[in-house]
């Protein structure tokens, strides 16, 4: 994730800015911008003039967030526009949330990162390496909901209404291995934490919903391949 060039989308204004600052210490100088589509669980990244627009949503979506949410498919009404696109310079984001607003407790939070091998990284949130060439490479991360985003050393006196695991494609390794790990590890510590997934419009997400974006993203893959064959 060394050569993320722009800044992910991610659920709540406090979470935004806590990301922007671990995106922007990885990145290289490298300044193409893509513009953001309709969001969803795979929207396109967003660009630095799209981060005002961006704050003010999170911020009213974590002010008032609506009452009961309905069940939610990512991409259910776009599907057929989705299909035809590639999953490069995306950034797929899903949050555990603690439910009836009863906080996560550090130390429950802590052992349930340990259980799913996830590290704390030198920016202050929790990673998922794999080794290349000597050297560990992030895969995904997982920030705090909380302003700045980021975990503090003293994990036990800590809580949080919740966290987000956000995963940059392409990454360090095949999409469709990172995407399974990133969803597997969602779901687990949704059952460790006793939370919901959501996504980052509050909406609660289905295993049926993910699996049709694992879906896209093998047939944006197949697309590829046929391309540069």
């Amino acid at each position: 994730m060394d050569d993320l060039r722009v800044i992910l989308l991610l659920t709540g204004a406090a979470f935004i800015a806590g990301v922007y600052l671990w995106t922007r210490l990885q990145q290289r100088p490298a300044k193409r911008k893509t513009r953001r589509t309709a969001p969803s669980m795979s929207g396109n990244v967003d660009t630095d003039l799209d981060v005002a627009d961006e704050l003010a949503r999170m911020e009213q979506l974590v002010a008032n967030p609506g009452g009961d949410p309905d069940w939610h498919d990512p991409l259910e009404a776009e599907a057929p526009q989705q299909t035809t696109r590639d999953f490069n310079n995306r950034v797929l984001v899903i949050s555990v949330i603690a439910e009836d607003g009863d906080p996560f407790q550090g130390e429950k939070l802590l052992k349930a990162f340990a259980n799913n091998d996830l590290v704390h990284g030198k920016k202050g949130i929790f990673e998922r390496h794999v080794e290349q060439g000597g050297h560990d490479i992030a895969v995904f991360g997982i920030a705090n909901l909380v302003k700045p985003g980021t975990f503090p050393r003293d994990m036990p006196a800590f809580t949080t209404p919740g966290v987000s695991l956000f995963l940059q494609l392409p990454c360090a390794i095949g999409a469709l291995d990172a995407f399974d790990d990133f969803v597997n590890t969602a779901e687990r510590l949704a059952v460790e934490l006793a939370g919901e997934l959501r996504d980052e419009n509050h909406q609660l997400l289905t295993h049926q919903g993910l699996m049709l974006v694992r879906e896209q993203l093998a047939e944006a893959q197949a697309r590829s391949r046929v391309a540069a064959s």
